[in-house]
């Protein structure tokens, strides 16, 4: 099996076929395609393909393989119309709905991945790439509280998993909520600080936690109470303003000179916690 993307797409090779195996007249074809698409020559491939189909007309297979030459020839509307083709000769394969879910996110086409995605969970309510791809859709449609309905249910199915937490951390940043997003990033480092997304997670952080210091220091600077409660307790003060920093960004605050800042109106562009 070839792999594309989160998906298993269902490779050429006759040993694969554990029944109902492709007529020599057929393998001719699809192998000539192999041939074709090792070359790069994704259209002549396209042809073959159709060729085999012509043969076969209901092999899933086939028909994922369509597709994703397709892909690789950007083709996009081609393999939206050879997967939805292969769907109706094989309602119930699920490899066949989940590379339709990804060539929806890949071409942009977010109203079809959110339908399809409904679609497939309902055939399937624990079906996991395609609750991922209806949260991930509704992102880029900006619906940002459907976005975290989706990946809280994601969540409750697997809870244990970073990369959903990560994702939830995606979502409220984009909408704004940057303290939120912040305990969930924090969240994605205890559950694992040595993966990819981990680190991805820990760049994340600093980004806000720069982007914070210099909101509080602009704050020092104009209110000199606030000032005077974080010189006491860097914590306390910036919590109490709806602020979420990392450890290192509080102690890296407290180390700061507060009564300098109220001197100098421009302090606030210069102060970083990881310069």
């Amino acid at each position: 099996m070839e792999k594309v993307g989160n998906l298993k797409i269902p490779g050429i090779s006759e040993n694969e076929y554990s029944e109902n195996r492709p007529s020599s007249e057929e393998m001719v074809y699809l192998k000539r395609a192999a041939s074709q698409e090792r070359k790069g020559l994704y259209d002549r491939a396209i042809a073959s393909i159709r060729k085999a189909l012509e043969i076969a007309p209901g092999r899933a297979s086939t028909y994922a393989r369509l597709a994703m030459l397709c892909r690789a020839a950007r083709k996009f509307d081609e393999a939206f119309v050879a997967l939805k083709t292969g769907m109706e000769c094989n309602p119930r394969d699920t490899e066949l709905r989940e590379m339709l879910l990804q060539i929806c996110m890949e071409s942009g086409k977010y109203e079809e991945a959110i339908s399809e995605s409904k679609r497939l969970l309902k055939q399937l309510p624990r079906n996991v790439y395609a609750r991922d791809v209806l949260s991930m859709a509704y992102l880029q449609k900006g619906d940002y509280d459907k976005a975290l309905r989706v990946t809280d249910e994601l969540i409750f199915i697997d809870p244990l998993d970073p990369t959903n937490h990560f994702k939830k951390a995606v979502i409220y940043q984009q909408k704004g909520e940057i303290g939120a997003a912040m305990l969930e990033y924090a969240r994605v480092l205890e559950l694992d600080n040595q993966s990819e997304v981990a680190e991805d997670a820990q760049e994340a952080m600093i980004s806000l936690d720069d982007l914070q210091l210099r909101q509080i220091i602009t704050l020092a600077v104009e209110d000199a109470l606030f000032r005077a409660k974080l010189a006491r307790d860097p914590e306390f003060a910036t919590a109490e303003r709806g602020f979420v920093l990392s450890s290192n960004a509080l102690s890296a605050l407290g180390q700061l000179d507060f009564d300098g800042m109220a001197e100098c109106d421009s302090a606030a562009p210069r102060y970083s916690v990881y310069s």
